[in-house]
């Protein structure tokens, strides 16, 4: 365990979406739920050119992915974030779109959990879409953090976005970062911040500019992993 760390046990920390599992949720959902309506496809083809801009600067992210996911859930005709991703959910994991988790993934999870480590998804989508994703597969020992869904005018929104340094703040807000984790996991460039509160680093088949500009934020201590064998 980390001496900078006041957990009782080690934590091994995951992202979820490329990390855990080889597709994006909240994109496919959004995409799923947009591609789906005639309606959403014509307000997603105008809004885009506007939201652009904000989705390749990071404040402006939240912005944008709370418009189309306002688009794709409106109108929500009383239903609650939990009902709208639950019936998206059993789709996710069969074909046409077909996610899989990664076996090393899972193999990775397990082995943590027999050193009694304690197990934390960290992910960008949102919290309920991500455990209800997860917990099919993996076991509830695992404690999801994510994104926070708020109703707004018919649609959802992203109340706060898990991104980045994001992860951190949300992290602390509730009780889940006091000093350090021990391992974490990630794709991203964009999990900079979580890696460098983790001792071990570990990045899941990255491409070249990943590796690069990870490395040089961390001084090269991370360990390049390829995880490619899904399950079944």
């Amino acid at each position: 365990m980390s001496d900078n760390t006041t957990h009782s046990r080690s934590v091994a920390v995951f992202d979820f979406d490329k990390t855990l599992i080889d597709g994006d949720v909240a994109y496919l959902f959004m995409s799923t739920a947009i591609k789906g309506s005639k309606f959403r496809r014509m307000a997603a083809g105008m809004l885009m050119p506007v939201l652009l801009p904000f989705l390749l600067i990071r404040p402006g992210r939240i912005v944008a992915v709370s418009v189309m996911l306002w688009i794709a859930t409106f109108p929500l005709r009383g239903k609650t974030a939990r009902a709208v991703f639950g019936a998206f959910v059993p789709g996710v994991l069969s074909p046409p779109i077909n996610v899989r988790f990664y076996n090393d993934g899972l193999k990775a999870l397990a082995a943590h959990r027999r050193l009694g480590h304690r197990l934390l998804i960290i992910s960008g989508s949102p919290q309920e879409l991500v455990r209800q994703v997860a917990h099919p597969v993996l076991k509830h020992d695992i404690e999801i953090i994510g994104s926070r869904i708020v109703p707004f005018l018919g649609g959802l929104i992203y109340r706060s976005y898990c991104m980045g340094p994001g992860k951190i703040k949300l992290a602390r807000q509730l009780g889940a970062l006091n000093g350090n984790w021990d391992y974490g996991y990630s794709d991203s460039a964009w999990d900079i911040p979580l890696l460098a509160h983790c001792r071990h680093r570990f990045l899941v088949n990255p491409d070249k500019k990943t590796i690069r500009r990870t490395k040089a934020a961390l001084g090269g201590r991370v360990t390049i992993l390829n995880w490619t064998d899904t399950k079944k």
